[in-house]
């Protein structure tokens, strides 16, 4: 027996141990699962459900909230940590003012300001670093406490003693920077946590149910397995089923890769979100509700990002022996100066420089500024980023997996030749001009431009194709069962005869056409060293001629949507940290299971699994994401340089008394500024990206 509830208060991966550790505690439970991207528990328990009152307290005692799976949507905890960020800015600036003498306030106020962004705003840092000192635990909310309640106390002292510049804008600062970190990398991840519904949005909301008295539109949650369904044209099936009468062509394109529509008769089987053309169906629904293909996709894409391990910031991994150490080293200091002095006062200074200067605001700004910096670059060059660990993780691939359909090619059929009578394309576009076919679509683009006459009479043959009277002729166009004249397939697409009587006017091939891009992004993407791949759900035939003319060897067709994510983890298991891109539904899964997925314009499910979305069309934005995350990683990389190397050489110099004579805390509140400083300057140059 298991249930699965909403956690919240979740920002890294210590809380998602701190979350697993929490629940585990409670009486009853045998096994917790956490999932970050979610923000999802799973508990199972081991004879009956634990109380959930006793679920909420542990929680809370770790300083996090529970709701029920069901609950709505909470925007106050969102407004909240705006309202939090505003305040801390609005305390902070007027200090920041102060440092550069534009005016000067009396310390009074300062220390009021400074106390209302750190102990204020950011009461989270003190709230949740209490609850885990009580456990004997630490974190970057140790940190922060730490430094923030410090460095307060210590310009209160120099305050005290009539120092003309007390540094109240360092305790200020550090929470407004680190609360607007938080609030822009919680906002990131929430855009994604609901968009798994998309999913189950493809299938329409009613369904047409056959009933005695003739045809009646339910809810589609209300269709029971065994209901007959009547699917009109132009609409999507509702629920998994089988066909019971009526031939038609199903558009799966979006849900399996294949690029055109497929023909249904009595017996084949559909599934939910599938678009349906040229005829009506009548169904019997064999799976609705949360047993739909469409529902179990949802289900395995968050099982696979909840599978994935989530990349653990540094800061967090480095606080569970900086906190200590630093407090150890701080009393160490403490006690050998007052033994050599003999004086308390004395001694006291040298280990508030030590505290002061070794506050990790530098440590903490490093990777959450460089990400928001590289947010707004990414978002103006038409990349949503949803995790930020996913651009790490573009930037470290070593392998790229590519969709076909859609991704490589423009998803649609596009007429690549045309053979016979000059006047096949025109008489074609005639008779293809009521119908809504994918294909249909294809000729009547080509055909632009030329005087293409009416149809009469018009009869559409689902699965064959469509017959009429064109300029006084009795026409037909399909294929060569339809026409009952032979003529050859094509390697690549779709083939189809425009027959007068039983003589062959002419054939129409139509392609799924290869973006204008693609080629130089593929070849772009090879240079740079990444080991290519292509799968696809389109035929194996289809798939490996499209690799073997872009240079890919590794080209897989027939993939469904678990063999592309069983592909991806195969690679993964090899040791390759994987980049997929996809923008069908059928992509969810390995975009779900790749280290960085990203998903290209159009359907917004294909969006639920990625955590990068590009929003403008072609290939050249995935390039420019590439580049970005490179860059990204670059920086990030010089902030913790930067942070760990002012520790590094400061927390010595202060441990040794050596930076008193240059003013000791007061200097060490001003390089700790400095040091953010620094490391925001350095991330905006992303903006420049």
């Amino acid at each position: 027996m298991d249930r699965t509830f909403k956690v919240e208060g979740m920002t890294c991966a210590s809380c998602l141990r701190r979350v697993e550790k929490a629940l585990a505690s409670v009486d009853g439970v045998a096994e917790v699962k956490v999932n970050l991207a979610t923000e999802e528990a799973r508990v199972v328990f081991r004879d009956r459900p634990a109380d959930d009152a006793a679920l909420a307290r542990a929680l809370e005692a770790r300083g996090y909230r529970m709701a029920a799976e069901d609950a709505p949507a909470d925007t106050s905890a969102e407004r909240e940590a705006l309202v939090r960020v505003a305040a801390a800015w609005a305390c902070t600036l007027p200090l920041m003012a102060g440092m550069f003498h534009l005016f000067h306030l009396p310390w009074q106020v300062q220390a009021a300001l400074a106390a209302g962004s750190a102990f204020g705003a950011g009461s989270g840092f003190f709230r949740r670093a209490a609850a885990q000192a009580l456990r004997l635990e630490t974190s970057m909310d140790t940190l922060i406490a730490l430094g923030a309640s410090v460095t307060w106390l210590f310009a209160i002292r120099e305050a005290l003693q009539g120092s003309p510049h007390a540094p109240f804008e360092s305790a200020a600062a550090l929470a407004a920077f680190l609360l607007t970190g938080k609030y822009l990398e919680a906002k990131a991840r929430h855009r994604a946590t609901g968009s798994l519904e998309a999913l189950v949005r493809l299938a329409p909301v009613l369904a047409v149910r056959i009933g005695p008295g003739g045809d009646e539109e339910v809810p589609t949650r209300f269709v029971q397995p065994g209901d007959r369904l009547r699917v009109r044209p132009g609409t999507a099936c509702p629920v998994d089923g089988t066909v019971l009468a009526g031939r038609a062509e199903v558009e799966e394109a979006l849900l399996t890769g294949e690029p055109l529509p497929v023909p249904k008769g009595p017996g084949d089987g559909v599934i939910a979100g599938a678009m349906v053309h040229g005829g009506a169906l009548e169904i019997e629904a064999a799976s609705t509700g949360q047993d739909t293909w469409l529902s179990r996709l949802a289900r395995q894409v968050a099982q696979a990002q909840g599978s994935r391990a989530p990349a653990q910031d540094l800061a967090d991994r480095v606080s569970a022996v900086f906190v200590p150490a630093v407090l150890a080293l701080s009393l160490l200091t403490l006690a050998a100066w007052w033994w050599h002095t003999g004086h308390l006062a004395e001694a006291w200074r040298p280990a508030v420089t030590l505290l002061v200067i070794a506050c990790p605001c530098a440590l903490g700004l490093a990777t959450p500024v460089a990400s928001a910096a590289a947010l707004g670059t990414a978002a103006r060059n038409g990349l949503l980023v949803r995790d930020a660990s996913a651009m790490e993780a573009l930037a470290r691939a070593t392998d790229l997996v590519l969709d076909k359909t859609g991704t490589l090619t423009q998803g649609r059929p596009t007429l690549a030749d045309v053979a016979g009578d000059p006047d096949t394309l025109r008489l074609a576009a005639a008779l293809e001009r009521p119908s809504e076919h994918p294909v249909a679509r294809g000729v009547r683009e080509a055909a632009e431009g030329l005087p293409v006459p009416e149809v009469e009479d018009f009869r559409a043959l689902p699965g064959l194709g469509v017959e009429g009277r064109v300029e006084g002729r009795w026409l037909r166009l399909g294929s060569p069962a339809f026409l009952g004249v032979p003529f050859p397939a094509a390697p690549a697409g779709v083939r189809i005869g425009l027959a007068e009587g039983d003589r062959l006017l002419g054939t129409l091939t139509l392609t799924d056409a290869l973006r204008e891009d693609a080629a130089e992004a593929v070849a772009d993407l090879r240079r740079q060293g990444l080991r290519l791949h292509l799968f696809s759900g389109d035929r194996a035939e289809a798939a490996q001629a499209l690799g073997a003319s872009l240079g890919i060897p590794d080209a897989r067709g027939g993939c469904a949507p678990a063999d592309k994510a069983a592909g991806v983890q195969a690679l993964q298991a090899q040791g390759a940290v994987v980049a997929f891109v996809g923008d069908g539904v059928n992509d969810a899964p390995a975009l779900a299971q790749a280290d960085a997925g990203i998903s290209l314009p159009g359907l917004e499910a294909a969006q639920a699994a990625a955590p990068l979305n590009l929003l403008r069309e072609g290939l050249v934005p995935l390039l420019q994401a590439r580049r970005l995350a490179l860059r990204t990683r670059a920086v990030i990389r010089q902030n913790l340089g930067w942070a760990f190397g002012y520790n590094l050489v400061l927390v010595p110099l202060a441990a040794f008394n050596l930076l008193d004579r240059l003013g000791g805390p007061m200097l060490a509140g001003a390089a700790m500024g400095l040091s953010s400083l620094t490391v925001v300057l350095n991330a905006l140059r992303l903006r420049r990206v």
